[in-house]
């Protein structure tokens, strides 16, 4: 009678170590670019100052993929260090509106005024990153 009580714990033995999870997880790298403009590159087009940047890898990006574009905060006591942190576009900082557009081959900041304001690029240089993210559907 025993041995009928403890045969389903011996077959329970040999049948759950055998039984393994596996997972497949799929990594999709996304790819940072970063870019430094200094004051003067910045144009002027009907009172709204712009910034294009060429980004050829953008060229078959499709609807589900995500472009992120941040701007980076710098202590105006030391400019010259480090950021302090980045800030996601679009933003309103300062009565200045930033905002992004891109297509196939390039990523373009505007700035401009909001409320009236006039608009008025960054002082010094800035550096932008972009963020690409692919997406699997």
């Amino acid at each position: 009678m025993k041995t009928w009580l403890l045969l389903p714990l011996i077959v329970l033995g040999f049948i759950l170590p055998g039984c393994k999870k596996t997972t497949n997880e799929i990594v999709i790298p996304n790819q940072t670019i970063l870019v430094d403009v200094k004051s003067a590159d910045w144009g002027l087009d009907n009172g709204t100052y712009y910034y294009s940047i060429a980004v050829p890898e953008l060229n078959g990006v499709n609807q589900f993929d995500g472009v992120v574009v941040s701007m980076a905060r710098y202590d105006p006591a030391n400019p010259s260090a480090e950021p302090q942190s980045f800030e996601l576009l679009p933003q309103v900082y300062d009565n200045q509106s930033y905002f992004i557009i891109h297509n196939d081959n390039a990523v373009e900041v505007d700035i401009k005024g909001v409320n009236g304001a006039a608009s008025q690029k960054p002082s010094g240089t800035v550096r932008i990153k972009i963020v690409l993210i692919p997406s699997q559907q």
